[in-house]
């Protein structure tokens, strides 16, 4: 698949499905209240996948992306593949529900996979729902099994796997009840090296969601009411509780494991994290040569590890740096997709760029769509040209907060920016000018 996306870009046909939330399928503990507003713009995400289609591929999207987008893209130089959408088509359903339901777009894929060679179905996640429709339409599908995903999209386990590779972890320890997440909070907090906080995570929360930052006493009284609301009758219930250290730089690393149990390391980048929430991406990151080698080695080793218990395909691995230099290579392990994989090959477009990727989210009393966003930047002069590919790139645009959910007096949007430049000064300048401009709209 690297060859695919990288040096042989005009071989094979990769149909791409960018399942998002495809988490719920495999956890078993709920990560809180649903906000419906929230998922049409969650959903939208899904557009993203564009940035490393090839021409000849498909995507399969839930609704036709914004034509003014597509073109921009097209300028910039990205490859716009073919686009499938389902017949019945919301902006709520998952998408592989949708797909699964639809008879005729199983027969077009099924029709693409007989007429062409070396058709891989590529989703974000896998989960039963990707199982069926590979079935159905007779796709050969890129990833490992579901229950495999589901095993490794465990931070209970991702911590096993640490402990059992020899691997630095944080301080703390696996709970089986409130007690014991109040015991191990005291421990953490009241015994060296005395953190100042402590996070307690859900064992398949995912985007944010099933993690507990506790900064005091009330706040871990409050959250364990929370958590043992969510887990009554439950006796299966663990939770992961560790220490919460200060960071140098919270990095993300991508590897994928081949059908043989090769494995490639790619897109080592600096995550920009508010709280446990991810907001952007430096790449490359500011990290000597013995750092980044380090990290591909850690890379190799899990894959190594991973492709043993059935694994293959793309992970995404959070590790920290900690203000004494000290490298936790595993914070999580996700066994699929990440947001930043998708970006992760933007060099092919933008050559020899620095880039950092933003995120913000929106919340503004009147539509945004994404020929407003880009008017804005450019009578900022700060909106990417197609010659100079330096600027501002918005990179989704159904997610933008266009549309007004009914029963809500206010728009829901996410803005999924990347900022590019040779230099990191003009980098940062352009960041300070775009908070304003996004600061603007809400």
């Amino acid at each position: 698949m690297i060859k695919y996306l990288t040096q042989d870009r005009d071989k094979g046909v990769i149909i791409w499905l960018c399942n998002i939330g495809a988490e719920k399928y495999w956890n078993k503990l709920s990560a809180g209240v649903v906000d419906r507003n929230e998922d049409i713009p969650v959903n939208r995400i899904e557009e993203m996948n564009l940035l490393v289609c090839r021409e000849q591929d498909i995507m399969i999207l839930r609704k036709k992306p914004d034509e003014e987008y597509l073109d921009n893209l097209g300028r910039l130089g990205f490859s716009i593949p073919k686009i499938l959408t389902p017949g019945e088509a919301d902006l709520l359903t998952p998408i592989s529900e949708l797909v699964v339901k639809d008879e005729e777009l199983l027969k077009t894929l099924k029709t693409i996979s007989m007429q062409n060679e070396n058709v891989y179905f590529v989703p974000y996640a896998v989960t039963y729902l990707e199982e069926e429709i590979a079935e159905k339409a007779g796709l050969k599908l890129m990833g490992a099994p579901s229950q495999v995903n589901a095993r490794i999209n465990d931070k209970i386990f991702n911590r096993e796997i640490s402990e059992e590779l020899g691997f630095n972890v944080c301080r703390g320890k696996v709970c089986s009840s409130v007690e014991e997440l109040r015991q191990e909070y005291l421990e953490l907090t009241e015994r060296e090296p005395f953190f100042e906080k402590v996070i307690i995570k859900e064992p398949n929360g995912a985007s944010g969601k099933g993690l507990y930052v506790i900064e005091n006493k009330e706040k871990l009284e409050a959250s364990l009411r929370m958590i043992a609301r969510f887990s009554r009758g439950r006796s299966d219930s663990k939770w992961l509780v560790e220490g919460w250290y200060k960071k140098k730089f919270d990095i993300n690393y991508q590897i994928y494991v081949s059908p043989k149990g090769e494995v490639d390391v790619f897109s080592i980048k600096q995550q920009l994290l508010r709280d446990t929430v991810y907001i952007g991406s430096v790449m490359p990151p500011r990290l000597d040569q013995k750092t980044m080698d380090s990290y591909v080695e850690y890379g190799r080793v899990v894959g190594k590890h991973l492709y043993k218990m059935g694994f293959t395909g793309v992970a995404g691995i959070d590790s920290i740096i900690t203000e004494q230099d000290e490298i936790i290579p595993v914070i999580e392990i996700n066994g699929r997709f990440t947001l930043s994989t998708y970006i992760s090959f933007i060099s092919q477009i933008l050559k020899n760029k620095k880039v950092l990727s933003r995120y913000f989210r929106l919340l503004p009393d009147h539509a945004v769509g994404y020929a407003d966003i880009c008017k804005a930047l450019e009578q900022a002069e700060i909106l990417v040209k197609p010659l100079q590919k330096e600027g501002v790139l918005v990179y989704t645009a159904g997610t933008l907060p266009y549309i007004l959910n009914e029963g809500a007096d206010y728009h829901v949007g996410r803005v999924f920016t990347l900022i590019v430049s040779e230099d990191w000064d003009k980098i940062h300048e352009y960041d300070l000018m775009l908070e304003n401009i996004m600061n603007s709209f809400s």
